[in-house]
């Protein structure tokens, strides 16, 4: 346990915005489908599309690296389960459990930090080969715009039979 004064090593990580190519489309920004009778169609790709925005043929992740600074001790709160220190960081607090980012030696803080840069680095890239942010199947985006297209040519049908409804009385009066 450390006390008021005592200057420790914090480790910790930091951020930084990388890119890397979508891996669903490779960079193009669609995807070639292939239906049934064997015809093909393109649709955007969902993988690198953010909300609204189009395909942008990359994604986007936050890469961790190592962060170690000295920090001086001038808070400690001891409960039951945890102590919580307070740093000469200013208002940032940090809470010391099982698992501890104070120590005692440079040493020790960037062996923790390259441990919590590294796991985290795996997690993220691990993500983004995962489907998981998005709700439907490729095929279920083919399936709905190939409908769309389906009801629009029935629309635009019923919109030139009404269009046409003159020559039909025409027709009557002959």
């Amino acid at each position: 346990m450390y006390n008021i004064g005592d200057k420790v090593w914090h480790a910790s990580r930091e951020s930084t915005q990388e890119r890397v190519i979508c891996p669903e489309c490779f960079g193009k920004k669609y995807l070639t489908v292939i239906l049934g009778d064997d015809s093909r169609v393109t649709i955007d790709c969902a993988g690198c599309a953010s909300g609204y925005d189009p395909p942008r043929g990359y994604v986007t992740y936050y890469k961790q690296f190592v962060n170690v600074s000295q920090v001086v001790i001038n808070k400690v709160e001891v409960t039951r389960d945890y102590v919580e220190y307070g740093s000469s960081k200013g208002e940032c607090n940090y809470r010391i459990g099982r698992d501890t980012d104070f120590f005692s030696t440079k040493k020790e803080a960037e062996i923790r930090a390259t441990e919590l840069a590294e796991k985290w680095n795996k997690e993220e890239l691990e993500k983004i080969h995962r489907k998981e942010k998005n709700n439907r199947t490729w095929s279920w985006h083919v399936h709905y715009y190939r409908s769309q297209i389906r009801g629009a040519k029935k629309t635009i049908e019923r919109a030139k039979e009404k269009l046409d409804a003159a020559k039909l009385h025409t027709k009557e009066k002959q």
